[in-house]
């Protein structure tokens, strides 16, 4: 797999657009749907990440935070089945600023996301919702980019955007709308967690806040290790590794922007008719095995 220069010309079924290197990690399990079942998939990164954590980064490297995450989101899209992975590298915006300004052209992408949706030709496009999943302001713009860019490009495929809503879903309250479908990513966990593990300068975000730091949260970790045997005790074990993150992480939300032209089915609707992963479509997710 390489990186596309500026006139990629290659189809692909499914176009997946994030802001920053590792935002790939809240829609992983539907890109190994897609990749398993034979779809082709490319990737469009919209910031270099360069306002990412630092703290793994030796003082003195020659290697800038930006080149450090790409190659890590490279990787990621590697082990994710993903085909092509196009860097816009527009400047990413400070943590302190995320809820209020981003630093994204947006004439400039939309630009580029048009060309992209011309020459791929895909039938879905994956993107950021539009209060950016969790309000990050870098989302927001990216989800206003590629509706902009659809319109202009007269794209007639299906929109959804991820990290939608879903009823016990971790993290689901931090989410802005209730999904269309859910898709359970359970059988694709080693792959997601192989993701994320190469997204090392980034971890502490997935991994480290969620630790106990309360006489509560510790006590009901206590009881989840004792009781880890349980579904239950389980969802009290803190997330530490990446495999942990996705066993609270199991299901997707995904929530339909903009449907296809001509009163067409949605994707999902037309590509995976019953499937049992996919509840939305005629499938219904099986509940959660106790072995799991």
């Amino acid at each position: 797999m390489e990186p596309l220069g500026e006139h990629a010309t290659a189809k692909a079924d499914v176009v997946v657009v994030i802001a920053h290197p590792d935002d790939e990690i809240f829609v992983s399990g539907t890109i190994c749907l897609c990749t398993e079942s034979g779809l082709t998939v490319t990737l469009v990164c919209v910031t270099d990440g360069q306002a990412g954590a630092r703290c793994l980064l030796y003082d003195r490297s020659c290697l800038q935070l930006k080149d450090v995450r790409r190659r890590e989101l490279l990787l990621s899209a590697w082990v994710l089945g993903i085909r092509e992975v196009i860097f816009l590298e527009q400047e990413d915006s400070a943590d302190v600023d995320w809820r209020q300004l981003d630093a994204i052209d947006r004439d400039a992408v939309i630009g580029r996301l048009e060309r992209v949706m011309r020459q791929s030709t895909p039938r879905l496009i994956l993107t950021h919702g539009p209060l950016g999943g969790y309000g990050h302001s870098a989302h927001r713009s990216v989800h206003a980019c590629v509706m902009a860019a659809a319109r202009n490009s007269d794209f007639a495929g299906s929109i959804f955007s991820f990290c939608g809503k879903s009823q016990g879903a971790f993290f689901s309250w931090h989410f802005d709308q209730p999904s269309t479908i859910c898709v359970d990513a359970r059988n694709f966990d080693r792959r997601r967690a192989a993701s994320l593990n190469y997204h090392q300068t980034q971890s502490e975000y997935f991994l480290s806040p969620y630790f106990p730091r309360t006489f509560r949260k510790t006590a009901s970790a206590l009881c989840g290790y004792a009781m880890a045997w349980t579904e239950w005790g389980r969802k009290r074990v803190p997330i530490g590794t990446a495999e942990r993150f996705f066993m609270k992480y199991p299901v997707e939300g995904l929530v339909l922007q903009q449907p296809p032209a001509g009163g067409r089915p949605h994707f999902f609707l037309e590509q995976f008719p019953g499937d049992k992963r996919i509840q939305g479509t005629g499938g219904a997710i099986a509940p959660r095995s106790k072995t799991t």
